[in-house]
Order: C-alpha cells, then sequence, then structure tokens
C-alpha cells in the first residue's frame, strides 16, 4: 500500500486509534447491554461475603470518666502562731504519721509554766489542808479524853452529894449545912466542866468539817490547774502538723516565718498549710444518663479503658448518688481503682464500658450485610452460586454485628460491603473475607 507523501504520517496513526476505541467501547457496550438485559447469562461478578456463624454478642453504653482522688484534704493549723518547720514540698509522698510542719507559739511557754506553778501551789494547799485536819482530829481525842475526866467527876460529885443529902434526911443535924452547900456547888462545877467539854469536842469536830471541806476544795483547785496544763499540752499537740493518711502533697500554701491563723476561731477561718491527696486507691467517677440509671447500682461490673495509658482494668461499682441531678439529667456512680504503684493520677480521663445486654451463643451477622429499609434484608449467596434476597427478623445489635432470630441459618453466605450493583438472581463469585468481632 502506498501513502501519499503529501498525507501526514500523524493523521493516519490517530486515524487508527480512533477507529480501534470506537471498535472495543462497541463491544463493551454490547456487553452490557447482554448483561441487563440477560442478568443469569453475565459472567460472574466476585464478590465479598461473610459466614453467618454464632458467637458472643453484647451491648455495651460507654460513659466518660474521671479519676479523682479517694481523700483530698487541706490540712490546717488548730492553733495561730509561725511556720517553725516545714518538712515536705510539692510532689513529695508522705506516710501517715509524718511531721508535715511545725508551730511556734511565742506566749505558749509561759502559758505552760504558769500553769504548772499554779497547780504547784494548789497541791500545797492541800497538804497544809490535810495537816490542819489531822491536827483538828487530834484535838477531838484530846476533847474526848476531858469529856470523859470531866463526867467521871461529876459522877464522882454526884455521888458525894447524893450521899450527904440522904444522910442529912435519914439523920438531921448529923451533917453541916455548909458541907452539903460545899458537895452541891462541887457537883454543879462539875456539870459545868461536862458541858464545856462537850462544847470542845463539838467544835473539834466542826474544825475536821471545816478541814475537809478546804480539802475538797483545794483539791478542785488541784484538778482545775490540771485540766488548764492538759488544755495547753493539747494545744501542743496541735502544733505539730502530720499527716492523716498516705498520700501525696500536691499544694503547699506557707513558708517558714509564715503567720497562720487557728481553725478553732470561727471569726478568722484557717488557712490551709498543704494539700494533701491519697493516691493509692482513686475514685473513678462518671456520670449515667437517666435511661440507664435502672441499671447500674453498687455490684454492677464495668470495664475501665483508659487510652493514654492502653490500659483495660475490670471494675465493679461501688457506689451510686442514687439522686438524677435536676441539671444534667445524670446520676454519679464510682467505681473504687486500686493505685498501688501510683500509675494513674487524680484527673485522668477513661472511659467506663457496661454491658447491658448479653447473648452466649447469638447467630450473627454483619451490619454491613444488611440494608437500611425496613424490613431489614441480606443478599444471600445459595449453593448454585446465585444471589437471593432474605427478609432478616433481627434482635440485639453491637456496633459491627447484629442478632440474627430468623431469616438466615448457620454458616449460610451474606454478601458485605456495596450491593448497589447487585440484584437477586445474580451469577456470583464469592471471596469470603473476616466476619468482624463483637467488639
Amino acid at each position: 500500500m502506498l501513502f501519499n507523501r503529501a498525507f501526514p504520517l500523524r493523521t493516519v496513526w490517530f486515524g487508527l486509534a480512533a477507529g480501534l476505541l470506537l471498535a472495543v467501547t462497541g463491544s463493551a457496550c454490547k456487553e452490557h447491554s447482554d448483561a441487563t438485559a440477560h442478568p443469569g447469562k453475565a459472567p460472574p461478578v466476585l464478590v465479598a461475603v461473610a459466614k453467618i456463624s454464632r458467637t458472643e454478642l453484647a451491648r455495651e453504653v460507654v460513659f466518660d470518666a474521671e479519676f479523682r482522688p479517694f481523700q483530698d484534704i487541706d490540712l490546717q493549723s488548730h492553733v495561730a502562731g509561725f511556720v517553725q518547720q516545714m518538712n515536705v514540698d510539692v510532689g513529695d509522698r508522705v506516710k501517715s504519721g509524718h511531721l508535715i510542719a511545725a508551730i511556734e507559739i511565742p506566749e505558749f511557754k509561759e502559758e505552760l509554766e504558769r500553769a504548772a506553778a499554779v497547780k504547784h501551789r494548789a497541791e500545797a494547799d492541800v497538804h497544809r489542808g490535810e495537816e490542819e485536819a489531822r491536827r483538828a482530829e487530834l484535838d477531838i481525842a484530846k476533847t474526848d479524853a476531858g469529856l470523859k475526866r470531866a463526867t467521871a467527876a461529876h459522877a464522882e460529885t454526884r455521888t458525894s452529894l447524893d450521899r450527904l443529902e440522904t444522910v442529912s434526911r435519914t439523920q438531921p443535924g448529923l451533917v453541916a449545912q455548909q458541907e452539903l452547900d460545899v458537895a452541891r456547888a462541887r457537883e454543879t462545877t462539875a456539870a459545868a466542866q461536862v458541858d464545856e467539854a462537850r462544847a470542845t469536842q463539838a467544835s473539834a469536830r466542826a474544825g475536821v468539817s471545816v478541814a475537809k471541806s478546804a480539802i475538797r476544795a483545794l483539791q478542785d483547785a488541784v484538778l482545775v490547774a490540771d485540766a488548764d496544763i492538759h488544755r495547753l499540752q493539747a494545744r501542743l499537740a496541735f502544733t505539730k502538723i502530720t499527716a492523716p493518711f498516705d498520700g501525696i502533697v500536691t499544694k503547699r500554701f506557707a513558708d517558714v516565718g509564715d503567720l497562720v491563723r487557728g481553725g478553732l476561731v470561727p471569726s478568722a477561718p484557717a488557712v490551709p498549710i498543704v494539700r494533701l491527696v491519697s493516691a493509692g486507691k482513686l475514685r473513678l467517677v462518671f456520670p449515667v444518663s437517666v435511661s440507664h440509671v435502672a441499671r447500674v447500682k453498687p455490684g454492677t461490673p464495668v470495664e475501665i479503658r483508659i487510652p493514654s495509658l492502653g490500659l483495660k482494668l475490670p471494675g465493679t461499682v461501688a457506689r451510686v448518688t442514687g439522686e438524677v441531678d435536676a441539671a444534667t439529667r445524670t446520676m454519679e456512680a464510682q467505681v473504687d481503682v486500686p493505685n498501688a504503684d501510683q500509675a494513674l493520677i487524680p484527673g485522668m480521663f477513661a472511659s467506663v464500658a457496661l454491658r447491658m445486654d448479653w447473648r452466649e451463643k447469638a447467630l450473627a451477622v454483619p451490619l454491613t450485610a444488611l440494608s437500611r429499609g425496613n424490613p431489614r434484608t441480606a443478599l444471600l449467596v445459595k449453593a448454585d452460586g446465585t444471589l437471593e434476597e432474605r427478609v432478616v427478623k433481627l434482635g440485639l445489635e453491637t456496633a459491627s454485628l447484629a442478632e440474627v432470630l430468623s431469616g438466615l441459618t448457620d454458616n449460610a453466605l451474606v454478601v458485605v460491603g456495596s450491593r448497589s450493583q447487585l440484584k437477586p438472581g445474580q451469577k456470583v463469585k464469592t471471596k469470603i473475607v473476616e466476619q468482624p468481632t463483637a467488639d
């Protein structure tokens, strides 16, 4: 074949390429037209399928949560004074009973010495009162003896007088009148001495009672002074601020030399010394929406997920407030999380997964194999490789799987993914893909 030299070679090549393209396009259009008109005669299409199987299904609800200290307090001074000693700083870990700080009270030493002196003086007064009481008891013994002597003398003089009066009556003139008068005077004097001894005895007994009353008053004064000393000693104990539990110092509010107010004065609230946080065990706090509060109670098992550490921990709800907040329509729940290694830090965020429903051996189909309409359908690959659309009744649904109640059987193959180009009765080739897990 000869070409005219005047005709460009490039034009020839363009003409041949255009003819070839038209031929291929015409053939493709014919094949597409045939496949549309006769779907059973079209070549099999490769589709991704999943095999229906039984698995454990669980529907869970995930709540955002925050780790909080199990105990979080501001340590304050009970007494006013100057910070004499500060033994901790931010980040220090302390044990229960560890000395955090010491407070100095300038006038405290003088007050304690004054109270001790008052007690010493009261005790000395008690000793003197006891001595006086002993002397008064000795006086009672002396007055008892004097009363006995006076009583005996009075009895003797009375006997002599009776004898003389008897003789004078029976033998008049035998006893001189003067002798009778002397005897009567002696008897009267002896009786007066008895009365005097009795008065002395009563006075001595009253002195003992007075001395014992004075002793009791002085003993009360000793008790008052002792109570004052104990009060001051209690204040002395308050000057030592110790850790009430194991924890971490997260803030420090005072330095050596600072004047701090005591916490026992209502008109002047105390200023904290340090903030102490217990981190050996944490509270994981999360809000439960009002639609789920009936399912959350103490003892409910949960799964704790900490994305920042890549950890998943089992847990149990420890406590709930039992009240739905009117503003947020949520109820607060807490999980106690052991933290012996201090890996968890208060303020970290986590998630709490709560299992709401559970099926042990459920027939599960991937959600990607189901239509979005109602009723839900799936494309089943039959034994001869053709497609059949099945209406599927579903039960429990998770994020990736759904429980099949009817419409599909074990080991059935269903198409997953897009099926916009697929129709029932179409011949397909299958490629099994791994079925998603319940998680």
